[in-house]
């Protein structure tokens, strides 16, 4: 099979230009992408424990964990003890969080959509569609839209 032809080698590629994509418009901000859909969770909804972004976001919680104390460090996060089980921490944004989510997730935005405009409106469905059937084979789980947004 020509490289060409491998889809998953298309796949790689494809999501290599839109993290770049979304990463450069993003730099100046100091975030990374994993930071983004830290941000973009919980500007969603707060409150939500690391498992829980982990979960939703498909990285490990040790990735969550990074993420999160990077922007903890930044005081763009807060985290409380839950009030029922006090292992867990809940984190939310702070007000600067919150406007540094907004700028943040409005300019990764227009990235993606600039990565993907080479498709129309219902090619990109298309698309969704299709890659969501993957993702729910190989995860075993229903995808939910909405925690893909965008």
């Amino acid at each position: 099979m020509e490289l060409t032809e491998n889809i998953l080698w298309l796949l790689k590629q494809a999501f290599y230009h839109s993290l770049t994509s979304v990463n450069d418009a993003v730099s100046d901000h100091g975030v990374t992408t994993a930071q983004i859909g830290v941000l973009r969770q919980l500007s969603e909804e707060p409150g939500l424990s690391g498992a829980e972004l982990a979960r939703r976001l498909l990285i490990t919680p040790q990735g969550v964990q990074l993420a999160i104390t990077a922007l903890e460090r930044r005081g763009l996060v807060v985290r409380e003890q839950d009030k029922e089980h006090a292992r867990i921490l809940r984190a939310r944004l702070s007000p600067e969080g919150e406007e540094l989510a907004a700028v943040v997730l409005a300019e990764a935005l227009k990235a993606h959509a600039e990565v993907f405009d080479v498709l129309d409106a219902e090619e990109q469905e298309t698309l969704r569609d299709l890659l969501s059937r993957i993702v729910e084979k190989g995860t075993g789980h229903e995808f939910r839209r909405d925690h893909v947004k965008g």
